[in-house]
C-alpha cells in the first residue's frame, strides 16, 4: 500500500446505519422528482458534519452512484439532535435536480449572512435585503445586456 493510499484509509471509514438512517430521515421529508442514488462515507477530517458533493461521471458509472454523502461522524456527536437536522437540511437543500434530464446540481444557498446581522435585525428583514440586492443585480445585468443589443 502507497503512503498516500494509506494516509486515505485512515481519514475515511464506513457510517453507523444509525447515521445513514439519520440522513434518510430527514431527505425523505422532502419531495424529489427522481430516485437519488448515494454512496455515503465517515470522513474524520472533515471541518463540517456533512458535505453532498456530485460524482463525477466514471465514479458514478462505477459505483452506480450519484452522490458522495461525507458525515464526520465525531463532529456530529458534538452537536444536539436539532443542530443535526438542520445542518443535514441546510446540506440537501443545496441538491436541486432536473425534472425533464434528471441532471443533478448542487447551488449556493440563497442566504449567506453573519449570525451577528441577523441577531441584530432579525432572519427576515435580512433575507429581504439580499432579495431586493438580488433583483437590483438581475435587473442590472438586464438593463446592459438592453443596451448592448441596441
Amino acid at each position: 500500500i502507497t503512503k498516500k493510499l494509506k494516509q486515505n484509509m485512515d481519514k475515511f471509514y464506513e457510517l453507523d446505519q444509525d447515521t445513514i438512517d439519520q440522513f434518510f430521515a430527514i431527505f425523505n421529508k422532502k419531495s424529489f422528482p427522481v430516485n437519488v442514488a448515494f454512496k455515503f462515507i465517515g470522513s474524520s477530517k472533515q471541518k463540517k458534519i456533512i458535505a453532498i458533493k456530485k460524482m463525477a461521471d466514471e465514479y458514478a458509472y462505477i459505483l452506480e452512484k450519484e452522490l458522495m454523502v461525507y458525515i464526520n461522524e465525531e463532529l456530529m456527536e458534538k452537536f444536539d439532535e436539532k443542530a443535526r437536522e438542520i445542518l443535514i437540511d441546510q446540506e440537501i437543500d443545496k441538491l436541486s435536480i432536473d425534472i425533464g434530464t434528471g441532471k443533478i446540481k448542487m447551488i449556493k444557498p440563497d442566504l449567506t449572512t453573519f449570525a451577528a446581522l441577523v441577531n441584530k435585525y432579525g432572519i427576515e428583514e435580512v433575507s429581504r435585503a439580499n432579495q431586493v440586492e438580488i433583483l437590483a443585480v438581475e435587473q442590472k445585468e438586464d438593463q446592459e445586456a438592453d443596451d448592448f443589443i441596441m
